[in-house]
């Protein structure tokens, strides 16, 4: 079967996002910005021109966020830029020439960061963040080989099923086959597990033809959303229902099945209720065979794309004077009608800033730092996207399994390691839910000790976590966080350009977001703009010179 057991319990996060903090106050003298403005605009090169190649002139990018889709657009630009100087025979660095990445934190990846037990580098890495991929994430695939990285299987998973809510175990059971087992089917239903593994599969179907280049050099570059999703089959037919409605009157799956089964999987995922989330994130969450991530961190991928495109990266760029995080502050259009050009102004003196052709914001408009002045010249607003704030807690101890008094069972009774939850329950009855959204027990490091991943709505208290082992933990690290979009039903998005020459990545977070999509995102910008500039399109495998990932196998 598609919905591959192993795969779903081993999905406990996807990939959440970094939260921003506030910035400095710029103290740059305002006479300053005022003559490098006056440059900017007396030195404008950029013009039009008709035919392949486009426009003349070395073109400069700026990419605001180096997380999946900022570090993607920049791999696929410098691609697409060597492919069009090689097809006109020009000289590299003739189309395309500087792609700047600013960065607020000290690393790349953004949601996709990891952490080590004690601080310990020779202990295998802990995912903070984006945990595992998928097989039919194309990307990350591809980026794994392409980067000669190491994949290997998620080290938290025990075989059997064990969904929790709150008050009593509504599944506890020690074998993988549980699910297709008699007492399984006598459960949720034959036909309720028939029918949502046939649903997923036409999503992850559906989802495929975003990798295909005949699908993409015939559909050509989107101009919305909206336009993206409905083109591949995945729009407002589930992105406008809630996954509870969708799986209860169109698949008629069982109430237990949508409730017990399925909300446990979304709540791992994305720490969101079947009545809450929209059908399109339900059935990723349940999409979920082949569960893969790269030793060392998925973040390589990340780091892999950013050094290939040999942009210069700007990591945590800081004053000489303070050892503070100084963001990006302000985005400044400049330029003539029709050839837009921006300065990208961060919070460290205003000097040498030389104008960009395009500004690709890759981080969310509104929780950014950024100066909100530019958004009075925007032809479509960017709508405040609401995040799920998610606690992650971390620890390490002796024990190999949670305290089974915790959850009123015997010393002697089966305590699963990997543990869902499900708010069917308290829906129902009025109960008090889980209070956290899942747990998982990592494999033993040599020194005798066990990492153990929480995700919960709330700070979890020190007496859940002695509770839970039944000892102090020896390492503990907390972590709250924007994780990921709240996936509310919804039928309309954020603009892909909200002004010309300003691409907004994260306008696809409200449709689906994981670290494979947001590789996507970063693509579909690219295909905008080089279609744009240079005539380039997408799926040209008989040249050879697939720049958007899409020939190989």
């Amino acid at each position: 079967m598609f919905i591959s057991l192993f795969g779903v319990l081993s999905i406990l996060l996807i990939h959440p996002f970094h939260s921003f903090t506030s910035a400095v106050p710029f103290t740059s003298r305002q006479e300053d910005v005022n003559s490098t403005l006056q440059d900017a605009n007396s030195t404008s090169t950029s013009s039009v021109a008709g035919g392949f190649g486009g426009t003349n002139g070395a073109k400069r990018v700026a990419i605001i966020g180096a997380g999946a889709s900022g570090s993607a657009a920049a791999f696929f630009l410098n691609r697409a830029a060597r492919a069009v100087e090689k097809k006109l025979g020009v000289k590299e660095g003739s189309k395309l020439g500087e792609i700047v990445v600013f960065e607020k934190e000290g690393y790349v990846g953004g949601r996709s960061t990891v952490i080590y037990p004690h601080d310990d580098h020779s202990l295998r890495a802990q995912e903070l963040g984006g945990s595992i991929f998928v097989g039919s994430n194309i990307n990350m695939m591809k980026g794994a080989e392409h980067f000669n990285l190491t994949l290997i299987t998620p080290d938290s998973i025990e075989p059997g099923i064990a969904i929790w809510d709150g008050q009593k175990f509504l599944v506890r059971n020690e074998s993988s086959s549980w699910l297709t087992s008699p007492e399984g089917i006598a459960r949720y239903g034959l036909d309720s597990i028939v029918n949502a593994d046939a649903a997923v599969t036409e999503i992850v179907q559906n989802f495929l033809k975003l990798y295909d280049p005949a699908f993409l050099s015939s559909r050509g570059p989107t101009e919305s959303i909206e336009e993206h999703a409905e083109s591949a089959g995945l729009g407002v037919a589930y992105t406008a229902k809630t996954g509870e409605n969708w799986a209860l009157d169109d698949l008629g799956v069982s109430e237990a099945w949508m409730g017990e089964f399925w909300e446990a999987a979304t709540r791992a995922n994305y720490a969101t209720d079947m009545p809450q989330i929209h059908a399109l994130g339900a059935g990723v969450s349940l999409a979920a065979s082949g569960a893969s991530s790269i030793q060392g961190g998925n973040w390589q991928i990340f780091k892999g794309m950013l050094d290939e495109s040999k942009a210069t990266v700007k990591l945590n760029t800081q004053a000489s004077f303070l050892l503070i995080s100084l963001p990006v502050s302000e985005i400044i259009p400049v330029g003539k009608s029709g050839s837009p050009q921006f300065l990208v102004q961060t919070k460290k003196a205003f000097n040498d800033i030389k104008p960009f052709d395009a500004v690709l914001f890759a981080a969310p408009w509104h929780s950014s730092p950024i100066s909100k002045k530019l958004e009075a010249k925007f032809e479509s607003p960017i709508p405040a996207q609401q995040y799920v704030r998610l606690h992650v807690t971390y620890l390490t101890t002796t024990k190999s399994r949670p305290q089974a008094s915790l959850f009123g069972l015997n010393e002697t009774d089966y305590v699963p390691r990997s543990i869902m939850t499900s708010a069917l329950t308290s829906r129902k009855n009025g109960t008090t839910p889980s209070n956290f959204e899942s747990i998982a027990w990592h494999a033993e490091t040599p020194a005798g000790e066990y990492p153990v991943k929480v995700f919960s709505l709330a700070r979890l208290t020190d007496q859940f976590i002695n509770d839970l082992i039944g000892e102090t933990p020896s390492w503990l690290v907390r972590k709250e966080w924007d994780a990921y979009p709240l996936l509310s039903p919804i039928g309309s998005y954020a603009p892909v350009e909200p002004i010309k020459g300003l691409h907004y990545l994260a306008a696809q977070e409200a449709w689906v977001s994981t670290m494979d999509t947001q590789t996507v995102s970063g693509r579909e910008a690219v295909a905008r703009l080089v279609n744009e500039w240079w005539g380039l399109g997408q799926g040209d495998c008989a040249s050879g010179d697939d720049w958007d990932w899409t020939c190989s196998a």
